[in-house]
């Protein structure tokens, strides 16, 4: 699934035009990819750790990867694309959609594309897959069923985890933490996580299926209704 377009704000190029001193006007196009000067490189990867503003952050960012394809040796070239990796490792959810330009995807020939299009199909491989948690009440059928449906899909990561203390995985804060989004099989699900976590509640996105507790593990109607309903939230973008 492509991201959300994010492109950078007036403010923010204009704040990195003087603090920066790269030189802007209101009729340059594409200014952060055709202002920034790969010999100064330095100097935005300083900055960048410097501020703390996200779209300051976006648009920085941009600056930088041209700077890094722009590189004039191969040592260089390596060397800062070894720099900025773990960069966008770390920020990868503020970064994806430039990530995802850079990756080229709409080109199947890897050699017709930018030189670091190759970092950024890794990076977009090892990091957009959507961390999905699982939860029921025991962990053993509804929500073991789901771990195991999707635990080879491409598009994911999954886990899955029991409200009970009898559960096979128990719910916990790391795990919630760990989830980009949570599936619980029924409201009272939903409702244990609100009164045992509620910073991960108020900060989680969390989707009911209301599926009740009336399945064994793997059974065939289980599976479908499974499948139905994941992938209408997924397509539906409540994940």
């Amino acid at each position: 699934m492509k991201p959300t377009f994010r492109c950078g704000t007036r403010k923010a190029i204009d704040e990195l035009s003087e603090e920066l001193n790269i030189p802007h006007n209101s009729s340059m196009q594409d200014w952060s990819y055709t202002e920034g000067n790969p010999d100064d490189i330095e100097k935005y990867i300083s900055h960048y750790y410097l501020t703390t503003d996200d779209d300051k952050k976006f648009v920085l960012m941009e600056i930088i990867i041209q700077a890094t394809e722009d590189q004039n040796t191969e040592e260089l070239f390596i060397k800062y694309c070894e720099t900025i990796k773990p960069i966008l490792e770390a920020n990868f959810k503020l970064h994806e959609f430039t990530i995802h330009y850079w990756a080229c995807f709409d080109n199947e020939n890897i050699d017709d594309c930018w030189k670091i299009a190759t970092l950024m199909r890794q990076l977009w491989t090892d990091k957009s897959k959507l961390k999905l948690l699982f939860v029921c009440t025991v962990n053993r059928m509804r929500s073991a069923t789901a771990h195991k449906i999707y635990e080879d899909d491409k598009r994911f990561e999954v886990k899955s985890a029991g409200t009970d203390k009898s559960a096979n995985a128990v719910i916990s804060d790391e795990i919630l933490s760990w989830a980009d989004s949570i599936i619980v099989m029924e409201k009272h699900h939903r409702n244990f996580i609100r009164q045992k976590f509620p910073e991960i509640y108020k900060n989680k996105k969390i989707v009911c299926l209301y599926i009740p507790d009336d399945y064994d593990y793997m059974q065939a109607e289980l599976i479908d209704i499974l499948k139905n309903k994941v992938e209408d939230v997924y397509r539906r973008r409540l994940i």
